[in-house]
């Protein structure tokens, strides 16, 4: 008798011990990024698309991505890569983003050839657990670029051509030559015009320096008359530019937009005339003021 009621508590004590035991185990593939049972429990693109699929080298496009998951946060970043190649031509760091929100960047890759490519996302949480992708094409998007048609010179003046193709003003005195600044001299003349407006070469020549000064000059250039007269154009778009250094350029050809990059207040073009050379030994820039008033009435 004693031994059939001590053999039926000990049975009685097992069950429940043996089911706290079972349910204490994590489930496989829990926070692993992995998944169970066909559902991905890891980061992964909820939506991805660049917009157009197809456009003119050197035009902006929009990209639009959602990221879901367990993290709140992830760093992402997209690549452009050219079909058949690996490495990035372009890259778009889009730092930490919330999960489950749309985001929508406009992206303007320069220097891009015509041809196909294919915009890559990638995600890592701060687990550093990466983009799941649930097929092939997830988080890849297709794009086409093609060149740009040759822009059509403007008709050129006798002496030059006004360098800004739409509606400007030379704003006030401090955007003079010789106005005030922080501990030197403005060395050249503004003009205010949209974001976005056309610049020209005033003269037939050559692209002298093609540079990006981010406290200062931003995205500029250098362009060298037949002459030898140098005129820089300061704060143009970022990937604007349509010339390179070394590139012979026609009087009246475009070579970039009105922008407000580096140290500028507002969209503009800071323009600077150096009849000797830019910054060469000897030389100093003198007021432009007068060439392009007589740019603009010729």
């Amino acid at each position: 008798m004693r031994r059939t009621l001590y053999a039926t508590l000990l049975a009685t004590l097992a069950v429940p011990a043996a089911a706290g035991a079972q349910s204490a185990a994590p489930p496989s593939g829990a926070g692993s990024g992995g998944s169970q049972a066909g559902v991905v429990t890891g980061i992964r693109p909820a939506a991805f698309s660049v917009a157009p699929g197809s456009v003119v080298a050197g035009a902006p496009v929009t990209v639009s991505l959602r990221i879901v998951g367990p993290a709140r946060r992830v760093r992402v970043r997209v690549d452009l890569v050219r079909t058949g190649t690996r490495r990035p031509v372009a890259v778009l760091k889009l730092g930490r983003l919330r999960t489950g929100v749309t985001v929508n960047r406009r992206w303007q890759p320069s220097g891009l050839a015509e041809g196909a490519y294919t915009a890559r996302l990638h995600a890592v949480d701060g687990r550093g657990r990466r983009l799941v992708r649930a097929s092939a094409t997830a988080g890849r998007f297709p794009l086409t670029i093609t060149a740009a048609p040759p822009p059509a010179p403007l008709p050129a003046a006798a002496d030059g051509v006004f360098p800004v193709v739409g509606p400007y003003s030379f704003g006030g005195a401090d955007a003079r030559f010789g106005a005030g600044r922080d501990g030197h001299a403005h060395q050249g003349q503004d003009v205010t015009a949209a974001e976005g407006t056309p610049l020209v070469s005033p003269v037939a020549g050559s692209v002298y320096w093609r540079a990006v000064q981010a406290s200062g000059a931003g995205h500029y250039l250098v362009i060298r008359g037949a002459d030898g007269t140098d005129y820089a154009f300061m704060h143009l778009v970022a990937g604007s530019e349509l010339v390179a250094k070394g590139d012979a350029v026609a009087a009246g050809q475009r070579i970039g937009q009105v922008g407000d990059t580096g140290d500028a207040q507002g969209a503009h073009l800071h323009f600077e005339l150096w009849p000797d050379g830019w910054y060469a030994a000897g030389s100093a820039p003198i007021d432009p003021r007068p060439t392009l008033e007589a740019w603009a009435a010729g």
